[in-house]
């Protein structure tokens, strides 16, 4: 019923339907368990079930991608011109992320070359290293970076906020000094709050006299450092 499946080209030969079936989904399986490790060592705010996807996908669609290839050049050459037309827009800042995501690529390619015991030891030892990572003193930790914007109504009051910035925070940095028409000037700030201070308790210690209209966020770009 599947020899249709099983027969080669006038090209080059494809593999087998049952060692395509076994290769992809020895890729599914490593790259699940590659994208679990990848959440229980997350320490971020909002977990991405997108990239959790991604990397499970990316396996899967690159083991096929090596498996159609085989040892064609033209073919090789034909797939490069069809991925350069697409535009991946996404963008990944941070390293980690950037890491697993390869990971599952290369998971993909051991697979699509039939290469099982580097596929199996690769991911083993891969995930064995992020869970040791993970209880190490270089554990991977949440962001708290924060910026912080104000208007100030007298210029002197500006020595006062950052005093009060260095005793919630570390790493105190003027950012940026707009001039607004008819109002204070607006100051940015970023700071990395303290482990036993919390968004809560660095709004309570700068609402003071002299200060309008303050703003506190994540600085979503530092999240990524």
């Amino acid at each position: 019923m599947f020899d249709f499946f099983q027969e080669g080209n006038q090209y080059y030969d494809y593999p087998s339907f049952e060692v395509a079936l076994y290769s992809l989904l020895l890729a599914l399986v490593l790259s699940t368990a590659l994208a679990y490790t990848y959440k229980l060592t997350y320490a971020g705010d909002h977990f991405s079930k997108n990239l959790f996807q991604a990397m499970i996908l990316s396996s899967l669609v690159t083991s096929m991608i090596m498996m159609a290839v085989g040892n064609n050049l033209a073919v090789g050459f034909g797939i490069i011109g069809a991925v350069a037309i697409i535009r991946f827009r996404m963008n990944i800042q941070n390293p980690r992320n950037i890491i697993f995501i390869f990971g599952a690529l290369s998971v993909g390619i051991a697979t699509g070359v039939y290469g099982y015991a580097v596929a199996v030891a690769g991911t083993s030892i891969f995930c064995a290293t992020a869970f040791l990572l993970n209880f190490s003193s270089y554990k991977a930790k949440a962001s708290d970076m924060y910026e912080v914007e104000c208007g100030l109504v007298e210029t002197q009051k500006l020595t006062e906020i950052q005093a009060l910035l260095e005793n919630i925070g570390t790493h105190v940095e003027l950012r940026d000094i707009r001039e607004r028409a008819e109002r204070p000037e607006r100051y940015s700030f970023t700071v990395m709050l303290k482990e036993h201070v919390t968004i809560e308790d660095a709004f309570a210690a700068l609402k003071i006299d002299g200060v309008d209209d303050l703003k506190i966020s994540r600085r979503r770009v530092s999240e990524q450092l």
